[in-house]
C-alpha cells in the first residue's frame, strides 16, 4: 500500500461521519422524491458512513474489490427489498462529488478511483439473487432444508435431532458441521439478503446450530491427541462466530487442544493468551472488508510481542473476497473453508 492510499484511508476514516452527512445532504437535494421520505437524510447519513468505512479500508489493503464487492452486495439487497439500485449510483456519486470538494488532492485520486471503479461496475449487467446451491436429491442437503424448515416452524427441538439421529445413523462430524449446519446458515443468510426471512428468524436459526454443535461436541469421540494448541478467535470487530466456533470444535475432534476466545477479540488480549496456551497455531476470522485494519494490527501485535513463533491462519468473508489480503497483512496463510483450515494447519505442525 502506497503511502498516498494510507494518506486517504486515515482521512476518511476520520471524518466519515462529517463527509457522509454533506453527501447525504446533497443526495436529497438532487432528488426531491427521496427528500420527501421521512428519515431519509439520517438513514442516508448512516449508510453513507458504512460506505466511507469500507472505502477507507480498501484504500488500507490497497485492494479495489474490497469495496467493489460490498457496492454489488448491496445491489443485490436493494433489488431484493423492491428498492431502486439507482439510487446507490446517486449516493456514490454524491459521494464523489462531496469529497472532490473537501479532499486534499494528493488523497483525492485514489479515492476517486475506487469510486469510480465502484461506479462502472453498477453499469454492468445486474447480477441477480444468488441461487440456492441446496439440492433435495442429495441427502445432505435434504437434511439441511429439513432442519430449515423445522426451525422456523417453531420446532428446533425437532431439528436438532434430526442432525444428531443422522450422525448416530453414520453422517460424520465433519459433515454434520460443515455440510449441514454450516450449510444451513449460509441458506438462511441467502433468504435474509433476499427479503425471504426476517432477522428475527435468521436469529432463531443461528440459536438452534449453537445448541446443536454443543450437543454434537460433548458426545463425539476424540482422536488421539496431536500435542499441539489452536487458539481460534474472531478479529476485532467480527460478532459473528457461528464458522469460528465449529472450526474450534472441529480442531478439538481431530486431536488438538482447540481453545475458542468468541467474537470481537480485542487486539491488546490476544498476544498474552497465545502465550499463556503455548499456542503453534492462531486461526483468525474477519467478515466485514471494514476489518481488515483490525486484522492487520492483529497480525502485527502477534509478531511484536508473543515470546514464541506462531503460525497465523485468516479466513472468513473479508478474506475470501480479496485473498490477497492475507499476504498484505502478513499472514502465514488463508484458508478458503474449514477443511482447508484443517488441512493447512496439520501442515504447519507437520
Amino acid at each position: 500500500m502506497s503511502e498516498t492510499f494510507g494518506f486517504a484511508a486515515e482521512i476518511l476514516r476520520r471524518s466519515a461521519a462529517g463527509y457522509a452527512g454533506n453527501a447525504a445532504s446533497l443526495l436529497l437535494e438532487r432528488d426531491d422524491a427521496l427528500r420527501a421520505q421521512a428519515g431519509a437524510l439520517d438513514a442516508w447519513k448512516s449508510h453513507l458512513t458504512q460506505r466511507l468505512m469500507e472505502l477507507s479500508a480498501a484504500l488500507d489493503a490497497g485492494q479495489t474489490r474490497l469495496f467493489t464487492e460490498r457496492v454489488v452486495w448491496s445491489r443485490k439487497t436493494f433489488a431484493a427489498r423492491d428498492q431502486s439500485d439507482d439510487l446507490i449510483a446517486s449516493s456514490l456519486e454524491s459521494l464523489r462529488d462531496t469529497l472532490s470538494d473537501s479532499l486534499p488532492s494528493p488523497a483525492l485520486t485514489p479515492v476517486q478511483e475506487y469510486l469510480n471503479a465502484a461506479l462502472d461496475e453498477l453499469e454492468q449487467p445486474h447480477p441477480g439473487q444468488d441461487s440456492s446451491e441446496l439440492d433435495p436429491s442429495k441427502p445432505n442437503d435434504r437434511l439441511v432444508l429439513e432442519y430449515l424448515q423445522h426451525i422456523l416452524d417453531g420446532n428446533s427441538l425437532i431439528a436438532q435431532q434430526a442432525v444428531i439421529e443422522s450422525v448416530a445413523g453414520g453422517l460424520s462430524l465433519v459433515e454434520a458441521y460443515i455440510d449441514v449446519l454450516l450449510a444451513a446458515q449460509k441458506e438462511i443468510g441467502r433468504l435474509w439478503h433476499a427479503n425471504e426471512v426476517t432477522v428475527a428468524e435468521e436469529h432463531l436459526v443461528s440459536m438452534t446450530t449453537q445448541k446443536t454443535m454443543a450437543v454434537l461436541a460433548y458426545s463425539a469421540t476424540r482422536q488421539p491427541s496431536n500435542g499441539a494448541t489452536v487458539v481460534t478467535a474472531c478479529i476485532a470487530g467480527n460478532a459473528h462466530d457461528i464458522g469460528p466456533r465449529a472450526l474450534a470444535d472441529l480442531y478439538q475432534l481431530a486431536g488438538w487442544r482447540s481453545v475458542f476466545l468468541g467474537a470481537d477479540v480485542p487486539v491488546s488480549d490476544l498476544p498474552a493468551m497465545l502465550d499463556a496456551y503455548g499456542a503453534s497455531v492462531i486461526s483468525l476470522t474477519g467478515t466485514l472488508s471494514t476489518q481488515v485494519g483490525q486484522a492487520a494490527e492483529t497480525v502485527r501485535a502477534i509478531r511484536e510481542r508473543c515470546e514464541r513463533p506462531v503460525k497465523i491462519l485468516v479466513g472468513g468473508a473479508m478474506f475470501d473476497e480479496a485473498p490477497d489480503v492475507a499476504d498484505t497483512i502478513g499472514a502465514d496463510a488463508y484458508a478458503p473453508d474449514i477443511r482447508g483450515a484443517l488441512r493447512i494447519s496439520a501442515d504447519f505442525i507437520a
